[in-house]
């Protein structure tokens, strides 16, 4: 009898310990909001979400972004975006990226745009206070007009940069930099941050992004800028 028991538990465990013997996801919850009254009334949320599984072969990054504002009871501001990145680790410096993006804002004058790519990576640094990726590579465009449906595609060249430095204990200054360039249009986009512990896993964030785009339906502004002041959450 004890021997079948034992049988029994070890075929129970045998998919929960190979499951904990998988590499972990770690990542960042973050969420800001503002409210002001008085001659205007606003109201800001701005949410974020990025999780990675690093493994001996391949790593994972998952991000999801929303960003909602009222003024005075009408939307002037909504945009969400997702990105999924898988990486094929060739060295401790070189590997392939994987990345496929898509960003819905409601007064851009697109539906959507969206690219997928896939790009050489190499890391520069990778130490304990710094972190620095470049990535390059082809890719393609995949951008829907919101007025006329009209579809727009085209192939294009891709190039990042990711960097980070962990000044002190405590706190940290991040750089992203993408460029999507094409014969018809090329976006630009950057994300300067600086983060700073709080007590644990609870962080304050603040954030100035900027994004560029060459060619807009009319109507739209070729840049948009974003400053933001959020709470972090890691795991």
């Amino acid at each position: 009898m004890f021997r079948k028991h034992a049988l029994v538990a070890a075929v129970l465990l045998t998919p929960i310990s190979a499951f904990a013997a998988e590499p972990a996801w770690d990542g960042a919850a973050e969420l800001g909001t503002i409210f002001t009254s008085g001659n205007t009334d606003t109201q800001s949320i701005n949410a974020n979400f990025m999780a990675k599984r690093t493994g001996e072969v391949w790593d994972t990054t998952v991000k999801l972004e929303a960003l909602t504002s009222e003024e005075d009871g009408v939307k002037s501001k909504e945009k969400y975006g997702a990105l999924t990145q898988f990486d094929r680790n060739f060295t401790e410096h070189s590997y392939l990226a994987i990345v496929a993006q898509q960003e819905r804002a409601r007064f851009s004058g697109y539906t959507y745009q969206s690219t997928a790519s896939i790009n050489y990576g190499y890391r520069v640094l990778n130490n304990d206070t710094m972190e620095l990726d470049l990535e390059a590579g082809p890719g393609y465009r995949r951008d829907k007009l919101k007025e006329t449906g009209e579809i727009q595609d085209e192939a294009i060249a891709r190039l990042a940069l990711a960097y980070s430095w962990n000044i002190r204990e405590g706190v940290s200054f991040i750089e992203n930099f993408t460029a999507e360039v094409g014969s018809d249009q090329s976006v630009y986009k950057s994300e300067t941050g600086l983060q700073s512990q709080l007590s644990g896993s609870l962080a304050s964030k603040l954030t100035y992004k900027v994004k560029h785009v060459d060619e807009v339906p009319e109507g739209t502004e070729n840049t948009d800028t974003e400053f933001g002041v959020t709470l972090v959450y890691s795991f």
